[in-house]
C-alpha cells in the first residue's frame, strides 16, 4: 500500500473534459506556472502574483518536507 503525505497529488476533475484528474503537487506547483489535463491537453495556467506571501511560506514547506525525507531515509 502506498504511503499518502500531505505532499502527494489528489488531483481535480478537469473542467473542460471532465475525465481527466489534474494531479499537481506542492513541488509542481511551485516549479511551473502551468499544468495540463493527461486527457485533453488542456493548458492551465497559474498566476501567483497576489498570493507572493503564501507562495514563500509554502516554498518553505516543501524545503521542509524534502530535508525531512532526506533524513528519514537516510536513517533507514
Amino acid at each position: 500500500m502506498e504511503e499518502k503525505t500531505y505532499n502527494s497529488p489528489t488531483g481535480i476533475l478537469c473542467p473542460v473534459c471532465k475525465k481527466g484528474i489534474i494531479k499537481l503537487s506542492l513541488h509542481d506547483f511551485l516549479a511551473n506556472s502551468s499544468t495540463k489535463c493527461p486527457i485533453c491537453g488542456t493548458d492551465f495556467r497559474m498566476d501567483k502574483r497576489k498570493c507572493a506571501g503564501i507562495i514563500n511560506k509554502l516554498h518553505d514547506l516543501d524545503v521542509a518536507t524534502t530535508e525531512v525525507n532526506r533524513l528519514k531515509h537516510q536513517s533507514l
